[in-house]
């Protein structure tokens, strides 16, 4: 059923989430030209005319909800009900995706957030998702799915697991058969699947996020302390014994990458298969399917190196049939076209329209 409506779909980062990474956050005449000019209606038919299923449209709770007044930001849903009605024009499915909200904090492992801790932030993240359940409960046009939290981090265990059920009532208390994805703990590791409290709930599906290994995926990234200090280029298939002895001497990245050991220096198709695999049990055994929200090879790395690792993990995921959101269509250093709406990795984008016409032919 979810492998059906969303097989291939690319993100929309950028648009309504991490747009301060692109407009000026401080001016209101700068944000209020970024969300009219950012994504419109010919970047949806351009997306569908390179055969992505679906887009999946990151948002920002400190855009989205008041805490205050405890509502909905009107703007702001007038954008994203405008790019839901573009993906109905075009036929292409949406998957909504929290990416922010107030009381998290990105990848802290190491103490509970306040997201998890206070008893405030959980009910404004459960009233969001109640009052975006209301909002779009008459929405037929498309399958629309909801993403309850990007990668979340939770460092009690257990406490994630109690706030999604929470949040899954409140949805559908007001649309009881919206699909929802819930993602696992440790920003959606794929080695987190089994950590999961699973429902029994026709209507909710589970995901995770997959750029492992990130020395390849993110090499080069301006935004990482580490990969900055690292700063080599890999290539894939690849030899990662010297990033394995630099984690070595470096413990304060080593814990960031639990999956990363002697036994994994090739970074090969077959490593791909062996952390994949993770995925492949949660659904034999759960009988449950499984949707992977973001992968993707950051522009830095060489272009014909990022084609094979992405046809890999994309054949990969089709056999199993897990759908996937490539990150990203536009910027944010992942991205298909600039800010000029040029391609810039036309190879990238020609094995993606490849695979994409290959799945519908299945």
């Amino acid at each position: 059923m979810l492998f059906e409506s969303f097989k291939q779909g690319i993100n929309l980062g950028g648009f309504l989430s991490q747009y301060e990474l692109i407009a000026d956050a401080g001016s209101e005449e700068s944000l209020h030209n970024h969300f009219e000019t950012f994504i419109t209606e010919d970047d949806i038919r351009r997306i569908a005319s390179w055969g992505f299923d679906h887009v999946r449209i990151p948002m920002d709770g400190y855009l989205f909800y008041n805490s205050e007044k405890k509502n909905l930001n009107t703007e702001p849903l007038e954008y994203l009900d405008r790019c839901v009605e573009w993906c109905a024009v075009h036929g292409v499915n949406a998957v909504i995706d929290l990416h922010n909200i107030k009381g998290h904090i990105f990848g802290e492992m190491d103490r509970p957030t306040p997201l998890m801790t206070e008893a405030e932030l959980r009910d404004d993240f459960c009233r969001f998702w109640g009052k975006m359940a209301d909002h779009f409960k008459d929405c037929h046009k498309i399958e629309l799915m909801f993403e309850l939290f990007n990668e979340i981090t939770d460092s009690t265990g257990y406490m994630w697991n109690k706030l999604y059920k929470q949040a899954v009532k409140e949805i559908h208390k007001a649309d009881p058969e919206r699909w929802i994805l819930v993602g696992t703990n440790f920003v959606n590791s794929v080695g987190y699947l089994d950590r999961l409290d699973l429902l029994e709930e026709p209507y909710v599906f589970y995901n995770f996020h997959y750029y492992e290994p990130n020395v390849f995926t993110h090499q080069k990234a301006h935004f990482s302390e580490e990969f900055r200090t690292w700063n080599q280029t890999l290539a894939y298939p690849g030899d990662m014994t010297d990033y394995i002895t630099f984690l070595d001497t470096h413990k304060e990245f080593k814990k960031e990458h639990p999956l990363m050991s002697k036994d994994t220096v090739c970074n090969d198709k077959k490593l791909m298969q062996k952390l994949l695999s993770d995925a492949e049990k949660f659904m034999e055994y759960s009988g449950c399917e499984l949707y992977c929200g973001e992968f993707g090879v950051i522009d830095s790395a060489p272009e014909e190196e990022a084609v094979k690792w992405i046809r890999d993990f994309i054949t990969i995921c089709n056999r199993l049939k897990i759908g996937h959101a490539m990150w990203n269509y536009k910027c944010l250093d992942f991205e298909l076209v600039d800010m000029n709406n040029q391609v810039v990795r036309p190879e990238v984008l020609e094995v993606l329209k490849e695979l994409n016409s290959l799945a519908v032919k299945k």
